[in-house]
């Protein structure tokens, strides 16, 4: 009987154990997705019916919605309790379009500051809309928000409400939202990588990174392996072999710009340079750049070596957005 109990210890132990390791599947599922809301109603704040006195801004983040009220210069919030009120509803038939009463809204604080910053939990604009949470999430559900905002302008009290006027008497206007499942961004593209010619010269850098598009470059038409032939493209980098004209000044940019090329993938010969420091176009892909400098390089043209020789000296050393040198 003993050996039983002990058992039975053990077990209930385990099941406590194991009670307590997070719950995996639908939670994580759920928490995947991401919501926006859009709206096509007028987000202009209207006091006295008519008269623009700021905008309104909703958004869905992480714990719910958030709502930003943005008055206009002179325009404040009445000193008063509950100068805000809120009410969530249905579209109809299932929620009314008219005014009702405003201390009856679902949503009541005060402010004293501009803009004003709301957040309503996703759990408690569920329970004002009266569906579950799960159907306030999903694609296509849709709701009013009547904001109710008691303000001074001009020195007068006025009534101020933002969104669509329905035509109706009392006056009221109200904003339609949307729910959306969202298309999350997509991650940062980390930097293309680049080195200078004083990395690449300096040939036991070569087994410090990784070649992923190739391991040849073509310089002059003769061709070149980073694996095998490193001693001669630390040659074509030196300043010191052949004495420094135009023509030696290219060859060694464009030999590192070439080098740099094989780090990164394809795409790269696409990518469209502009500058990091004032965001002007250089007019030319990476591919554009090295087959302009290959092209003047054959011509002997001095100012066309001069102009790639400068451009392939801003791209070895990172100055252009998305690459970066160490």
């Amino acid at each position: 009987m003993k050996k039983h109990r002990k058992w039975w210890s053990l077990l209930f132990v385990l099941m406590f154990v194991l009670s307590l390791l997070p719950m995996k599947g639908v939670v994580a599922e759920e928490s995947s997705q991401q919501w926006c809301v859009s709206t096509t109603s007028s987000t202009t704040i209207y006091a006295g019916q008519n008269i623009p006195i700021g905008t309104v801004d909703f958004e869905f983040v992480a714990d719910g919605l958030k709502i930003v009220i943005d008055l206009n210069d002179g325009v404040v919030l009445k000193d008063a309790a509950e100068n805000i009120k809120i009410d969530f509803r249905q579209l109809p038939p299932a929620g009314s379009l008219i005014r009702d009463n405003p201390g009856g809204y679902d949503y009541k604080t005060y402010s004293n500051v501009d803009p004003t910053q709301l957040l309503i939990s996703y759990a408690d604009l569920a329970f004002y809309l009266g569906v579950p949470v799960s159907t306030l999430l999903s694609d296509g559900f849709q709701f009013n928000v009547f904001l109710h905002l008691d303000t001074i302008v001009n020195g007068e009290e006025e009534t101020a409400y933002p969104g669509d006027d329905p035509g109706l008497n009392p006056w009221v206007r109200y904003v339609t939202l949307t729910v959306e499942e969202c298309t999350p961004p997509p991650p940062p593209m980390d930097d293309y990588d680049v080195y200078t010619i004083g990395f690449w010269k300096n040939t036991f850098n070569f087994d410090k990174v990784t070649f992923s598009y190739g391991t040849t470059v073509t310089i002059n038409g003769q061709t070149y392996s980073v694996i095998d032939d490193r001693e001669a493209l630390a040659l074509l980098m030196d300043p010191a072999k052949k004495g420094m004209t135009e023509e030696k000044r290219l060859i060694m940019q464009l030999t590192a710009a070439k080098i740099n090329v094989l780090l990164n993938d394809a795409d790269f010969l696409d990518f469209e340079l502009v500058y990091a420091v004032d965001n002007s176009e250089v007019g030319l892909t990476v591919g554009e750049l090295l087959a302009g400098a290959d092209a003047a390089l054959a011509s002997k043209n001095v100012e066309q070596m001069k102009y790639y020789q400068q451009l392939l000296d801003h791209f070895n050393n990172g100055y252009f957005i998305g690459t970066s040198h160490d």
